[in-house]
């Protein structure tokens, strides 16, 4: 018989719910730990929130800042461009409606078989006033002669050398040195010529003008004395200066002659024994290798006027306005090498007695060799010189020098006096 033992699934069941069971102190220490990982929790949540928004503040500082500065510079930019606009307004010269501006546009050099043209045309050189700028090797403009014309420049520069055509003819030739020599650029061909065609006509224009008025019966008076090149500044002479590369009494000779149309027509400014110096239409000045013994020669009529030293013009110098036009020099030969901002003291000093001996002689001073580059630098001493009383500056660039306001020519770094 099997036997049903009563108490074993009631031993069985005691022992399961005694393997469940916890006692108190462990479920308080359960929650305790589970309020920990969750205080934990929540902290890194806020402090990952706190982080998100610290970096999404800053995000948008930066964005302001950028937008802040953005919109700064694009306001100075479009201040410096309203200020360079400004000022190019200013200083720009309308280009005038002339015929200088028609033959620049026109022109064409001469060659073997033509002269250059045109040479003249109507109007001339109608709204151009002179200024005394000096047009530094003008021959290496694109069109000379009239380059510097066109800009009022009343000084223009020619070097020369004495040679000969295929046929053998003597000629004086035009270049900076004897390998950029052709046959097509003479003085006549470049110089002579086209002054000769240009001051004709600007007497039969003058003429045309002085007889002419809008009452018919009141005509204007007329005048024995010819008139240059300027119809707005007629009484001012254009100066021919001529660089002798080649010496000796041949250059000389060959000059004389090649002038001679011009002092037929009584177009040369001259010296006499009896009436000192008579201004006309065109001066011409010798500088280089020009014989000074051979132009004091003749001690009673000259029409060629030499380019005295200006450095050295002792008190009983043989150099005055009846032998001589201009008193010239290397600007650093005068004063020494030039600093990078502004000339000095001693300097100016220099300047000013060199400048004041030339008029003491009637002659006009004039340095050349004078800094090109940087543009800034360049007009301080384009200023300066003419702020102690140099005559003529000697330039290269045409336009710049023209305008006369070279202290707003560089806005920004820009040189504005050509745009």
């Amino acid at each position: 018989m099997v036997s049903l033992d009563r108490s074993s699934p009631t031993s069985e069941s005691g022992s399961d719910d005694s393997s469940f069971s916890a006692s108190p102190s462990d479920s308080i220490l359960h929650l305790k730990s589970r309020g920990k990982h969750q205080d934990v929790f929540l902290k890194e949540r806020i402090r990952h929130r706190a982080q998100d928004t610290n970096t999404k503040h800053i995000t948008r500082k930066l964005l302001r800042s950028a937008v802040v500065i953005i919109l700064i510079t694009a306001l100075a930019i479009v201040t410096w461009l309203a200020l360079v606009l400004t000022v190019t307004n200013r200083l720009r010269i309308p280009t005038p409606t002339n015929g200088l501006q028609r033959i620049l546009r026109n022109y064409q050099a001469p060659n073997a078989s033509s002269p250059a043209n045109p040479t003249w045309l109507e109007d001339f050189s109608a709204d151009i006033l002179p200024v005394p700028c000096h047009a530094h090797n003008d021959y290496w403009h694109r069109v000379p002669l009239y380059e510097g014309l066109a800009a009022g420049c009343a000084s223009t520069e020619a070097d020369i050398w004495l040679g000969n055509l295929p046929n053998g003819e003597v000629e004086l030739f035009v270049g900076h040195n004897s390998k950029s020599l052709t046959h097509s650029r003479t003085l006549r061909s470049l110089y002579l010529d086209p002054l000769k065609d240009i001051l004709t006509h600007q007497q039969i224009n003058s003429s045309v003008n002085l007889n002419t008025s809008s009452n018919a019966q009141q005509p204007l008076l007329d005048t024995t004395s010819p008139v240059g090149v300027f119809s707005m500044s007629p009484n001012t002479t254009l100066v021919l200066l001529l660089d002798f590369k080649t010496s000796g009494n041949d250059t000389w000779s060959t000059v004389l002659a090649q002038i001679d149309d011009m002092r037929s027509h009584d177009w040369l400014t001259t010296w006499t024994s009896t009436e000192g110096v008579v201004h006309r239409p065109l001066t011409v000045v010798a500088t280089g290798d020009a014989p000074f013994d051979l132009i004091i020669a003749n001690e009673t009529y000259r029409d060629i006027f030499y380019d005295a030293p200006l450095t050295t013009l002792p008190i009983d110098t043989v150099y005055n306005a009846n032998n001589s036009y201009y008193a010239s020099t290397s600007l650093s030969n005068a004063i020494g090498k030039i600093g990078s901002s502004k000339l000095s003291a001693d300097q100016k000093a220099k300047i000013t007695r060199q400048v004041q001996k030339a008029k003491e002689l009637g002659l006009k001073s004039r340095y050349w060799d004078t800094p090109a580059w940087p543009v800034g630098w360049r007009n301080r001493v384009w200023e300066s010189l003419i702020k102690l009383g140099a005559d003529v500056l000697n330039v290269d660039d045409l336009t710049a020098a023209a305008k006369w306001d070279w202290q707003m020519c560089v806005v920004g770094s820009l040189n504005i006096c050509n745009l």
